[in-house]
């Protein structure tokens, strides 16, 4: 069964089965652009769309010269992937499942891409371009208990470009996160239940004081 990075969601424009070949794209504001089965491919993006995934492809070249809603991509099964993000344009979320040898061209890193998901996959590198030589930054280096072949991680790019690596947990419905995020939140939730506790009682003390008043006797 193929794997759908979309959810079976619709509307979306499909780029299927493509070989050795150049093609330029442009999907409809509200579609979201699926690539899949090609290989040897050369895609140029040249018009908005909703969202992106790529699946089942090997030497493919991506070039995203127009926004992505979402700011999200996914890749699946792929070999030999570049994405070149171009300036102006912000994917902010890329995800990376059973896929090897994923290259991501930037111009800026900490303003055009935040984070990189991956699970099951290899040799994933971030590449800024502009200002001098090329310099490449491997995303996946893992922590020393490397457990790459059963965990996912998630690769956090800062805006000074400093890389921070973790383990992902799910929490809930399952969606992936850290558990320094998730301590995160507790604190957050924390902080505000007090708050809430405070406020009730600030007007539980308002409330006696008038009830108090007015169950006093009224003067002569």
């Amino acid at each position: 069964m193929s794997y759908n990075p979309f959810l079976r969601t619709r509307p979306r424009s499909m780029v299927t089965g493509y070989h050795g070949t150049s093609i330029s794209v442009e999907p409809k504001t509200k579609e979201g652009l699926y690539i899949c089965n090609s290989t040897d491919v050369s895609i140029t993006v040249a018009k908005k769309c909703a969202k992106t995934g790529i699946e089942a492809c090997k030497n493919l070249s991506v070039y995203f010269n127009a926004p992505v809603m979402t700011e999200m991509c996914e890749i699946v099964s792929c070999e030999n992937i570049d994405l070149y993000i171009r300036k102006g344009v912000t994917l902010r979320t890329i995800t990376i499942d059973m896929s090897s040898n994923v290259n991501i061209h930037v111009q800026s890193a900490g303003e055009q891409l935040f984070k990189v998901y991956y699970h099951q996959s290899s040799d994933t590198r971030l590449i800024k371009h502009g200002g001098g030589p090329a310099q490449r930054i491997q995303l996946d280096t893992l922590p020393a208990h490397n457990e790459k072949q059963t965990r996912q991680f998630v690769c956090r790019i800062h805006p000074d470009d400093q890389i921070q690596i973790d383990p992902v947990v799910r929490e809930g419905k399952g969606y992936p996160t850290t558990a320094e995020e998730l301590a995160a939140h507790a604190e957050t939730e924390l902080i505000f239940l007090q708050r809430f506790r405070d406020q009730i009682n600030i007007i539980s003390r308002l409330q006696n004081e008038s009830g108090g008043e007015s169950s006093g006797e009224s003067p002569p």
